[in-house]
């Protein structure tokens, strides 16, 4: 064999061993590639999953927000009603009848008395649902880690 076959040999054996070493590189760094493409894509469909879940909640949240605004309009007018009448009866009546009258005034402002209790009851468990909705409203939605 000549020299020159031998030098193109040898000089072809070289450029082959250093593309295979080049190739192997790039196999490598391709399999690296696709492995964080992989995460990166199990990351998206955690967060979709997420997002759908929140976007689920959201809605009930919405829903059980308009349903509270509608009963708390409802109630309004009564409660307005039931104050209206308590502040009525919390004037002093100047008593015009006699002694016999007095046990049954009593009974009465005792009855006021109940019913103004029973109204604060009411409006103070409004206040607090209204409270507890604020906060709700103002707090930010949960993010689970990845």
């Amino acid at each position: 064999m000549s020299f020159r076959t031998k030098l193109t040999l040898r000089i072809n054996r070289s450029i082959a061993w250093r593309v295979d070493e080049l190739l192997a590189e790039l196999r490598g760094d391709v399999a690296g590639l696709r492995h964080q493409i992989d995460e990166v894509a199990d990351q998206l469909r955690h967060r979709g999953a997420q997002l759908d879940d929140l976007s689920r909640r959201l809605d009930e949240v919405q829903r059980e927000s308009s349903w509270s605004a509608n009963e708390l309009a409802r109630l309004a007018p009564q409660a307005a009603a039931f104050e209206a009448r308590l502040e009525q009866r919390a004037r002093p009546v100047v008593l015009t009848g006699g002694l016999e009258d007095l046990p049954e005034a009593r009974l009465l402002v005792d009855v006021v008395r109940e019913e103004h209790a029973r109204v604060r009851a009411r409006l103070s468990l409004v206040s607090a649902y209204e409270e507890r909705l604020r906060r709700l409203e103002q707090r930010p939605a949960p993010v689970a880690a990845p």
